[in-house]
């Protein structure tokens, strides 16, 4: 009986428990996803990145149908994978991942937003042939689709959409001028600002890139509408050959570089024809604009100040100056008949590092480059003297405290009176270092100090010529310790390092000569007192 109540009330505890269990919420999980790019057409490629996922496969739905399965998960629940937009109507789409754990909330969702596209198969013909244009992502059904060629109505009829917004029509290459035209579609709910617009190439035809630049650029020709595996394709530069035998892809496309030849400055002509099936005169002309350029050498061998300047695309037999950073070099060059000129001209002193070159010509041709002038950097000097520890008197004779006395005696007249004062600007000392045999015409900066690391420098002077420096008395503010270094500059503004540190003391003047000093000072103004008394004293008793 007891143990039949025991089984009882354990089965009731198991059943309590289950419940419980169940009750209880389920783990949330931080799923996401990511688009890149967020919009885009009909066809093209994006990447979607996840993370949060338990499972070990996802599935990728577009608008809620599925659309890709067993997309692998990472073991730490992240997803990686690139598909196509499928085609759909212009506007909001959902995109949604969910995985195969089975868990309700492993769920995340982007939104990607289409826009409307076309394109042409293919994308050149000649005239009378069928080309076929597909639109994409236009508004689902719609029925009032029209399109232009060179601006002009193509569409014989308003065409209609499917539910995808996808259509399609044809048209008949109608004999034009071969080039490049327009292709747009539009609708009265895809307005033609939200379509790029196509370009078609009545073939053949061929257009080069870049259309315009010096002598020696490589230019990039393409061309379409050639025979398949047309050979014998030539290149023409105002009227001669440049280049020729080169054979189109089998879809009668091609690409190919050529060299601009030396030619004088404007417009010259690039021809191109193919064999007997693509002759001269059925592929149009090329114009292409030469620009003057110069080259400078060298631009970076070290101590050179000679420089080598060559020209091209200038005018025929046109006079060139050559300046560098605005001053004349008084160098002139004149060009041959294909507008090119060779000179030689030494960079001005004091030019500095960075240049600026310039060729200027008569005829309204001319042309700049840079030039960067690169020197060894200048040895740091050696210090000479004021040598280490040495005590320099500022005032080292008696006659030097006479004048400094009397010359604070009469700053201090002048300040009462107001009038200009003057000060004692004698040499204090001559600080020498070593100058560089190598490298001439540097110039030096000096600089002396309070403290040892210059933060603050009590004396700084720059461009000193020579490899010494008169210190004047007026240079420093008050005796004391003192530091100093100096660093040479070469004439494109590199330096060296600053030189090592010396230091000096500057000292009012040695006890001897100031006592001799206010000794003699004082027998003078006894002089003059006992004098004047002497001239008093005569004048009372006369």
């Amino acid at each position: 009986m007891n143990s039949h109540r025991i089984a009882s009330r354990t089965y009731i505890l198991l059943i309590a428990i289950s419940v419980a269990i169940l009750a209880l919420p389920q783990p949330l999980y931080a799923t996401n996803i990511t688009l890149a790019p967020t919009s885009g057409i009909a066809g093209s490629r994006i990447a979607i990145s996840g993370d949060g996922f338990i499972g070990k496969l996802a599935t990728i739905y577009w608008d809620g149908k599925k659309l890709i399965q067993d997309v692998p998960v990472s073991k730490a629940g992240q997803i990686n994978y690139t598909f196509e937009i499928p085609p759909a109507p212009k506007g909001e789409h959902v995109v949604k991942v969910s995985d195969d754990s089975n868990w309700a909330n492993i769920v995340a969702t982007s939104i990607f937003f289409v826009t409307p596209s076309m394109t042409t198969e293919p994308l050149w013909g000649k005239p009378t042939n069928t080309i076929t244009i597909f639109g994409y992502g236009f508004a689902p059904n719609e029925s009032t689709i029209k399109t232009t060629f060179d601006g002009k109505p193509l569409s014989r009829s308003p065409i209609s959409a499917d539910r995808t917004g996808s259509w399609h029509d044809m048209f008949t290459v109608p004999y034009i001028a071969k080039g490049e035209y327009a292709i747009q579609a539009s609708g009265e709910l895809t307005k033609p600002s939200e379509i790029a617009e196509i370009v078609f190439t009545v073939a053949p035809y061929c257009k080069a890139k870049p259309l315009s630049g010096p002598v020696g650029i490589k230019v990039t020709i393409t061309g379409v509408g050639f025979r398949a595996g047309e050979d014998g394709i030539t290149f023409t530069w105002d009227g001669p050959i440049i280049d020729t035998n080169f054979v189109a892809q089998p879809n009668g496309s091609f690409s190919y570089s050529i060299t601009v030849p030396p030619s004088v400055k404007g417009r010259h002509i690039i021809g191109i024809y193919g064999s007997s099936f693509t002759p001269k005169g059925i592929v149009p002309d090329i114009e292409f604009e030469v620009t003057p350029s110069i080259q400078l050498t060298p631009s970076s061998l070290i101590n050179s100040r000679e420089v080598e300047i060559k020209g091209t695309g200038f005018n025929a037999g046109e006079a060139i100056s050559i300046s560098v950073n605005q001053t004349n070099t008084n160098v002139t060059a004149k060009t041959d008949n294909y507008g090119n000129f060779s000179a030689v001209f030494q960079v001005p002193p004091g030019s500095g590092k960075d240049l600026t070159v310039t060729a200027t010509g008569n005829k309204g041709a001319g042309a700049q480059a840079t030039f960067t002038s690169t020197k060894v950097a200048p040895q740091a000097p050696q210090l000479l003297s004021p040598v280490p520890g040495v005590k320099i008197q500022a005032f080292n004779s008696v006659a030097d405290v006479i004048v400094s006395i009397f010359g604070y005696i009469g700053g201090l007249f002048d300040f009462i009176t107001g009038s200009k004062q003057t000060t004692n600007d004698s040499a204090l000392t001559t600080m020498n270092w070593s100058a560089s045999s190598e490298q001439p015409g540097l110039k030096y900066t000096l600089q002396i100090s309070k403290t040892e690391d210059f933060t603050s420098p009590a004396f700084h002077k720059e461009g000193i010529k020579n490899n010494n420096y008169i210190l004047k008395q007026s240079s420093l503010p008050m005796t004391g310790i003192y530091y100093w270094r100096v660093k040479a500059v070469d004439d494109i503004g590199d330096e060296s390092q600053w030189s090592n540190t010396w230091k000096f003391e500057i000292v009012p003047t040695s006890p001897l000569v100031f006592a001799l000093s206010v000794t003699i000072i004082i027998l003078v103004l006894a002089l003059i007192f006992f004098g004047i008394m002497a001239l008093i004293n005569r004048n009372r008793y006369r």
